[in-house]
């Protein structure tokens, strides 16, 4: 790729984050009361300009604590949810009876607003890390059951017919044929689930009245206390987990399923 190519691919997002740039500044000054008259700091969104105001070290090691909590809740909640998916796809796959009766449960489950589920979890599980990660897990372990399923489903009649023929066992096309034929779908669930699990992480935390705080009570905190600042930061540095998460997920399926499939 020349210089060229790469230019006209990088100036569409540039402008786009512009234009974010710009609107973030027309929204800060014109919401009335917005800066304080003493000091002209920000009470409600901050500029660009102004995120970093007060931030000190007490703050970042705070954002950072709470940084580690909700990405290892989410990293956990997301393998746990990766098991659980595709352990769903391949039983419903194999079976149409057991098809039939989970998949209302789980199309239930997962329509139903996690934060309805949250309050009900803490009550009976307590405040704890597993609690966390069961928050994680029941919003994001359903595109992953789906995309299985639909991946299982999708390899050819032909393929089929041709490891009937030889007499593969249930296990060995399993193996061989549909999880390799079905990994470009159940990537693109994950890729899915792997946002999912950030947000699961952060907005169950707002129910974590105990033990370090993740992002989603220290954004809460900061709301209260009328930093908005703060508030901002750590809500961007929920966005990035997230995007990280998304980026590590993507870059799996580059190394196993690219070489070989043409997306």
């Amino acid at each position: 790729m020349n210089l060229s190519q790469r230019t006209r691919k990088l100036w569409p997002p540039l402008a786009v984050f512009g234009a974010i740039v710009g609107g973030w500044y027309a929204l800060a000054y014109s919401l009335d009361n917005n800066f304080a008259s003493g000091d002209g700091s920000a009470l409600i969104i901050p500029p660009p300009h102004q995120l970093f105001v007060g931030l000190n070290e007490t703050t970042v090691d705070r954002i950072v604590s709470a940084t580690f909590i909700s990405a290892s809740t989410a990293l956990v909640g997301l393998l746990i949810s990766v098991v659980i998916g595709m352990l769903f796809g391949i039983v419903m796959n194999m079976s149409r009876a057991l098809e039939s009766a989970l998949w209302p449960w789980l199309i239930g489950l997962q329509v139903t607003p996690i934060i309805v589920l949250t309050p009900i979890i803490v009550r009976v599980v307590g405040p704890t890390f597993g609690a966390r990660v069961l928050v994680t897990v029941l919003i994001a372990f359903f595109p992953i059951a789906s995309n299985t399923l639909f991946g299982l489903r999708s390899v050819s009649r032909p393929l089929h017919d041709l490891f009937t023929l030889a007499e593969f066992s249930q296990r060995q096309r399993l193996v061989q044929l549909e999880l390799p034929a079905a990994s470009p779908a159940i990537f693109a669930g994950m890729r899915v689930s792997a946002g999912l699990a950030v947000i699961g992480a952060v907005v169950g935390d707002f129910f974590f009245t105990r033990g370090t705080p993740g992002l989603g009570r220290l954004i809460t905190y900061f709301f209260q206390d009328t930093r908005s600042g703060p508030m901002f930061v750590t809500a961007l540095v929920a966005a990035f987990l997230g995007l990280g998460f998304f980026i590590a997920v993507e870059s799996l399926r580059r190394l196993i399923v690219s070489p070989w499939h043409q997306t």
